[in-house]
């Protein structure tokens, strides 16, 4: 396990990145020990995940969508999904470099990955917070969501540019990459979810 100065630097590190500070890569370690311990950046990010379900629950509810799974059911489908991406986009990544000719940066890109998506999951919690507290309404937590989503992809491209130091052209293919792999992660466990139109 990471310690708490290791987790400390990594967060500020992640969110100097977003404010484009070229110090950010500075905050991180880049050892193979570092690249495993980045993984530990899951369990942090496991109590915004269950934030997400449950709304997103009450939100299939609220919506003209039927749904035949119970609550628990929902949300080890979902949670599965969310392991499965944490698994298989570190895996394929590796290929994805090789094709991109950016292998030499394969770990620190994935050690920074994984602590950053520690900072998009923060990101993405007050829509889904508003809805749950009847703050906002589903039309307006969802329009959120979808702001917070579009904000996530352009600091994933920076953390693409960042990591890699390549252009903006590839740091592009390479969110294009984790948006496919996701579509296609979603789509699988949406076949499980037994979500349709009323």
């Amino acid at each position: 396990m990471p310690t708490s100065t290791e987790i400390i630097n990594a967060l500020i590190g992640a969110w100097k990145i977003a404010r484009r500070d070229p110090t950010a890569l500075g905050h991180f370690e880049f050892s193979a020990d570092a690249f495993w311990r980045s993984f530990a950046a899951f369990i942090f990010a496991i109590p915004f995940y269950l934030v997400f379900i449950t709304a997103e629950w009450r939100m299939i509810g609220e919506a003209d969508v039927t749904i035949t799974n119970t609550l628990s059911g929902y949300a080890a489908i979902e949670f599965l999904s969310y392991i499965a991406f944490w698994v298989l986009f570190p895996v394929s990544m590796i290929f994805v470099c090789r094709a991109l000719n950016l292998s030499q940066n394969f770990a620190p890109f994935i050690t920074v990955y994984n602590w950053s998506s520690v900072l998009v999951a923060v990101l993405l919690a007050p829509p889904y917070v508003l809805y749950s507290f009847g703050v906002a309404s589903i039309e307006t937590a969802a329009f959120l969501v979808l702001l917070v989503f579009i904000t996530a992809l352009l600091y994933r491209w920076q953390i693409a540019v960042t990591v890699f130091a390549t252009t903006p052209a590839i740091a592009a293919a390479v969110v294009a990459f984790e948006l496919a792999l996701g579509f296609v992660i979603n789509m699988i466990a949406s076949s499980f979810l037994g979500v349709g139109p009323q």
